[in-house]
């Protein structure tokens, strides 16, 4: 079943960029060195693939800036050739605390 929801939506994907609609691009960004993480991101991004999505996985730090990973992040909403964004989890701590301080909802807070 999952393969045939894949060449579905890979067929939809190749119907949408022959109109001249253009190919949709997913930015992953990725902080810290989680081995799970980087699988998980591996395993998305080859998904998307599969289907016909472009994609690109920024690696940063663990050291990046609170700063840094704000404007890295406005900078791709700002970018039109993102359509779709991901910031992993998890953040290290001192992000999580920053971004918390800034007002900026984190998964576990927003959860039902």
């Amino acid at each position: 079943m999952a393969q045939e929801i894949k060449q579905e939506v890979q067929q939809e994907m190749e119907e949408w960029v022959a109109l001249g609609d253009k190919r949709p691009h997913l930015s992953v960004v990725l902080v810290g060195e989680n081995p799970a993480s980087h699988s998980y991101v591996l395993n998305k991004t080859k998904a998307a693939a599969e289907v016909g999505i472009n994609s690109e996985t920024i690696v940063k730090t663990a050291s990046i800036s609170e700063e840094e990973l704000l404007n890295l992040i406005n900078n791709l909403n700002n970018d039109g050739n993102a359509d779709g964004l991901l910031v992993l989890l998890p953040l290290p701590e001192k992000l999580v605390t920053s971004l918390q301080s800034l007002g900026v909802l984190v998964p576990w807070q927003w959860r039902c």
